[in-house]
């Protein structure tokens, strides 16, 4: 018997970006640069990222070489740019969910106006 009966998984190579997610992501986007250690691993949670996807996202704008001048690893550090793509994908739909967050308030009606309270019955 020649071929294969198996059927190949198809799977999503990039993770769903989840409400959930962009909330996660604008905490951490504003607390950046500082103790957000714990909102980095829920937002990697929530991504569904394997565990060699450390960091799971990084700003593209702080790419500063982390190591002291003259020492090997300084000459060979290459940025995360799969973890800087993903900062990009997921400010990309958090200014999606801002604008749609917008566009629903101004369809909502709005309410009447406050008026002063009618005097009592007599």
């Amino acid at each position: 018997m020649s071929g294969t009966k198996r059927v190949p998984v198809t799977r999503t190579p990039i993770p769903q970006i989840t409400p959930k997610a962009i909330e996660l992501f604008r905490q951490y986007r504003r607390s950046y640069g500082k103790r957000s250690d714990d909102l980095h691993y829920a937002l990697w949670e929530e991504l569904g990222c394997k565990p060699w996807e450390w960091p799971c996202c990084e700003d593209p704008r702080a790419d500063v070489n982390p190591y002291p001048p003259g020492t090997p690893a300084h000459a060979t550090w290459q940025p995360n740019l799969r973890a800087q793509e993903m900062w990009k994908q997921l400010d990309a739909a958090s200014r999606e969910a801002k604008k749609a967050e917008r566009e629903t308030r101004k369809a909502a009606p709005s309410p009447p106006p406050n008026q002063p309270p009618e005097p009592p019955a007599a």
